[in-house]
């Protein structure tokens, strides 16, 4: 994922946390690849929090 991934409306920002639940619940380890695109999903999920709810 690249480090410049914003969020810019509801809907993405909908889709973004379900792609995050469903990186959460999957049965095998995240890779540390996932676990990094998590971190910038979540990150970027929180300044959209801040800014636009």
């Amino acid at each position: 994922m690249n480090a410049d991934f914003k969020i810019t409306n509801a809907k993405q920002y909908e889709e973004t946390m379900i792609a995050i639940f469903e990186m959460q619940e999957q049965e095998d380890p995240l890779t540390d690849e996932q676990l990094a695109d998590m971190e910038i999903m979540l990150r970027e999920a929180q300044r959209y929090e801040d800014e636009e709810l």
